[in-house]
């Protein structure tokens, strides 16, 4: 069936889709409803576990002890974890009793074979158990089990009205049924435009919609390709057993992307078929190499014979942050369950693991490690290691695997086979004093992902450069290697006068870069002496701006005899100019640091960069003045612009900028870079370099263009609604003609986002559209999405009712705000170190106490007691997520227990209670009545009994459930 327009429709879509699905090896089945898909389950339980069930199914009361222990795990993370086993026993499973009182073990998921399981696809299941009813277009089922979720809209229709669907469906219905919560992935599409992404129990973001493509990058978009490819039952299956990552301190799962799987499943087949041969993975900064690394090390230790696997990263890239975030990622290791990755400098820790035969994956710095192969203390106890297998995965290898460290570690494991992950590799054109390229250390690149693929799928930003001339006189070039002959470049670089211009230039447009100090910056700078300048500069501005500093110094610096003083105080060495920075940043954050404990601040120093939050602009830092440090290997989303007054070339300007261009949400659209050097010739180099040639995707679209766009975008706006009072009439009209004004202004927006961190961008130079106009158009604009929430979401007259802008996007992070809700402080609360906890304390409460979420008021009292009760008590190692959900159990147990009590009331009735609205969000009534009278409760005592329980689940749900 084609549409009138041409265009294929929806149900010919859908048709399709599952002929394509049969064709590849699943089975269609018809499951018309939710409790059709239970029985389903049921059927499909007793076929797979027929063996150990010897010829007698599960009977109601053994099906009803399996659902009971699925329910178990609560939310769609937990679940997760239940369906994949351990790495050692990778099967979805749990024990029950049988009738008999004999023991039996139900499997539903095997993740080692997937021949070992049912492959499935249904459509159109009707749920009529949630607040609306709703029908899901096509359902992927492994062993009865739905796993992936396909919405569909026909051709010519955008495709993110589907992911905005299923936003819908997981408010409205899809958590009705434990059976959901093992939807593992969703799949959008129009046909020609088809992504994929996660479940989770926290908020879904659209920016981490994935495409699919082939090992060469190459997209598969149209959904038979797509189909083909990843729907393969046997890359679902691997997609599910082993491309998925737990996170375990922010509770939520990751899905690799196609890029990640090719390079692990890469590295896997070298070490496989050829454990001779070396090799590394060329994946373009900021495109997650480190989750990539991760997972290959993980599979490493389980498919090969390897008597260890060393993950083998640089010591500077140990900030407490990514220290964390290799625990939350790696299981606990050792008879000890000690954190995976061990941050102290104790070499003997290395050494033990390195003999613990229970330990097969380590990880550990390439200085540790180079102090153990060269220590004679250790000499003897590693000598086994010469001719063991030994498997290291290196990230970083363009920085760190380059030296006597290297050469070191090679001499001591002689038949070890090394596997590197670089985001800029050496070559000729960029060699070091080594005098060895990427490819003559590991051999042979495995897999390439660059960035002009990364810019391109949207996984990294482009970047707006702009060069700003600070230079003027005769025989003066801007180049910094074209100044005249006989002129000092010292004194014209650091001019103090030049400086202060280049500080106020930046203080005066960082409002606008920043979005309003929504994110922040790094200003590098040639030299530490150069640093103290400008951090006293912008100190004797008096700016609202929090400027900081951070560097490392040498104990007896070159220019000591430079900066000479008769007294201490005069004495101006780069180590006593930082203690005075550090004195400032005590006073500014209540902090205790000093030179003398760097590693603490600069712990803190990355842990304020990555936290930017504009409802707690003193605890932020807005302007982090460096020399070399957070140019390299710094992972901060917030951080949306690199301010250069700095020489940099090749691999070392790729890294640096591409501090800036890491995903978050619309607000920001590129990463800007502001050189006050002209560095254009040294970066159409790096990038033509590192973009195998082709530079085209690397930068941002140029001011002409965008102010094209934007001029455009507000004719079509006043044709739309001249004024935003005409706004107000669409509420008497029809929703296509609102949804035409959210989607007009939702283009403005989009391109203001872009263009308003531009030097040259004047509102002067839109005479029919001012600043104002955008504001109040910006007001009508976001009243339009709270009517809609009130009209379809809130129970208004109209809820229930189709409309068209149910799955319009209203892109709300176009509107650069920090939301103060539930999953922030969720978030917050989860990224506390235990044993250094004070200052995210104090942070989260002065939050809770300023609440204006009417969802996060009635939890901020629970949430408060807990950062007072339980967190001082914390010890290091101790996991706040699940000291945080133990603590919510037990409250939520002691409410039940008391309100049973005084009520008459058994507690696992209530706690049933309980747990049922928190998966269908209403109350079966009825049923509750007949139960209560079973109970020998007269009928006036039932009917206001049932009043206090649903009162009281309602409360309860509302105040312990944090998803």
């Amino acid at each position: 069936m084609v549409m009138g327009d041409g265009h294929q429709s929806e149900y010919e879509l859908e048709n399709k889709l599952i002929q394509k699905l049969n064709a590849i090896g699943y089975k269609s089945v018809k499951i018309p409803d939710v409790g059709a898909m239970v029985d389903h389950f049921r059927q499909v339980m007793n076929e797979v576990n027929a063996e150990a069930l010897k010829g007698t199914p599960l009977s109601d009361d053994e099906f009803k002890r399996v659902q009971n222990e699925l329910r178990r795990s609560q939310g769609i993370f937990e679940t997760g974890k239940l369906l994949r086993g351990t790495d050692t026993s990778p099967y979805g499973r749990v024990a029950i009793t049988r009738d008999d009182n004999t023991p039996l073990t139900i499997y539903f998921f095997d993740g080692k074979d997937w021949n070992n399981n049912i492959f499935e696809v249904t459509h159109q299941i009707t749920n009529s158990d949630g607040l609306h009813e709703n029908r899901y277009d096509v359902t992927i089922l492994i062993n009865g089990l739905p796993v992936t979720q396909i919405e569909l809209k026909r051709r010519g229709v955008d495709f993110t009205q589907a992911f905005n669907q299923i936003l819908r469906y997981r408010t409205e219905s899809l958590r009705t049924n434990f059976l959901f919560n093992f939807l593992q992935f969703f799949v959008v599409s129009n046909g020609g435009e088809t992504r994929y992404f996660a479940n989770g129990d926290g908020k879904l973001n659209s920016n981490f919609m994935f495409y699919w493509t082939d090992e060469k990058n190459t997209w598969l978009n149209e959904l038979d390709l797509f189909t083909v490819s990843f729907f393969d039952p046997v890359r679902l299956h691997s997609m599910i057993a082993k491309y998925t990552i737990f996170d375990e301190d922010n509770s939520r799962m990751i899905v690799m992307r196609p890029y990640q799987v090719y390079a692990v499943e890469a590295i896997v087949k070298q070490a496989q078929e050829h454990p001779e041969k070396n090799g590394y993975i060329w994946h373009t900064t900021g495109s997650g190499k480190t989750i990539t690394s991760f997972k290959a090390a993980r599979l490493l230790a389980q498919n090969t014979n390897a008597e260890k696997v060393i993950f083998l990263i640089d010591r500077s890239d140990l900030d407490i942050q990514t220290a964390k975030n290799f625990n939350s990622y790696l299981p606990k290791s050792g008879a000890n369950n000690e954190p995976a990755l061990d941050r102290t400098t104790n070499t003997k820790n290395l050494v033990s693991q390195l003999t613990d035969t229970s330990t097969q994956l380590i990880i550990t710095t390439i200085q540790k490690l180079n102090n153990a192969v060269t220590s004679d203390k250790f000499k003897n106890i590693l000598a086994s290691y010469h001719d063991k297998r030994v498997i290291f995965i290196e990230d970083e290898a363009h920085r760190s695997q380059f030296g006597e460290m290297r050469k070191n570690v090679n001499k001591w494991f002689m038949n070890a086979q090394h596997f590197g992950f670089t985001g800029t590799p050496i070559f000729k054109e960029n060699i070091g004093k080594d005098g060895r390229t990427t490819d003559d250390l590991y051999d042979e690149r495995l897999h390439s992902y660059l960035i002009k693929a990364a810019i391109r799928d949207r996984n990294v930003l482009a970047f707006n450069v702009e060069y700003i001339n600070t230079i003027q006189g005769h025989g003066i070039v801007t180049d910094e290697d074209t100044v005249a002959k006989g002129i000092d470049k010292k004194e014209v670089w650091e001019n103090p006068d030049r400086l202060k211009m280049i500080a106020q230039h930046i203080v005066l447009n960082h409002g606008n870069r920043s979005k309003g100090r929504h994110y922040n910056a790094i200003f590098a700078v040639p030299n530490t002496r150069v640093a103290l300048q400008y951090y006293e500069i912008f100190k004797e501005m008096k700016t609202d701006l929090n400027v900081s500093s951070i560097f490392t110094w040498t104990a007896n610096e070159a220019d000591n005899e430079d900066n000479q003083g008769e007294t201490l105080e005069e004495l101006k060495t780069s180590r006593l100019g930082l203690d005075k920075i550090i004195a400032d940043y005590n006073v500014k954050y209540g902090t205790n640091f000093s030179t003398d404990t760097f590693p603490d601040y600069f712990a803190d120093v990355s842990k304020r960069m990555k936290e930017q939050n504009e409802n707690t602009k003193e605890d932020n830092i807005d302007i982090l003045i460096v020399v070399n440090l957070f140019l390299t290997g710094f992972d901060a989303p917030r951080m949306s612009t690199l301010y250069l007054d700095k020489k940099l070339q090749w691999h070392n300007l790729i890294q640096a900028y591409s501090r800036t261009n890491r995903v978050e949400e619309k607000s920001k659209p590129f990463g800007n870079i502001v050189s006050y050097r002209n560095l254009k010739k040294a970066t159409d180099e790096a990038v033509t370099l590192f973009s195998d040639g082709d530079k085209s995707s690397f930068f941002a679209p140029d001011y002409n263009e965008l102010h094209g766009e934007f001029v455009d975008n507000i004719v079509t706006l006043r044709k739309v609604v001249p004024t935003p009072e005409s706004v107000d009439a669409l509420y008497n009209a029809t929703d296509e003609e609102l949804a035409e004004f959210v989607q007009s202004f939702r283009d403005v927006l989009r391109t203001f986002n872009k263009i308003n961190v531009y030097d040259e961008f004047d509102w002067a130079n839109f005479s029919d559209f001012s600043e104002q106009d955008l504001e109040n158009y910006r007001g009508k604009y976001y009243a339009a999405y709270e009517e809609w929430k009130k009209r379809t979401r809130d129970g208004g007259d109209d809820a229930g009712k189709v409309s068209v802008l149910d799955d319009i996007d209203f892109e709300l992070d176009l509107i650069a705000r920090d939301v103060i809700d539930v999953s922030y402080i969720v978030k917050l609360i989860r990224a506390i170190t235990p044993g250094d906890y004070k200052d995210d304390v104090r942070k989260i409460k002065r939050l809770l106490n300023n609440a204006d979420s009417k969802e996060l008021k009635t939890k901020a009292e629970l949430l408060a007691e807990f950062l007072d009760e339980v967190v001082p008590q914390l010890q290091p190692g101790d996991s706040v997520p699940d000291s945080l959900n133990n603590y919510l159990i037990d409250r939520r147990n002691q409410d039940i227990e008391k309100f049973a009590k005084e009520n008459d009331l058994e507690p696992e009735f209530v706690d049933e209670k309980v747990n049922d609205y928190e998966f269908a969000h209403k109350m079966k009534e009825e049923e509750m009545s007949t139960e209560l009278a079973g109970m020998g409760f007269t009928f006036m005592k039932t009917r206001s009994l049932k009043k206090k329980i649903v009162s009281f689940v309602e409360e309860a749900v509302d105040k312990y459930i944090l998803s």
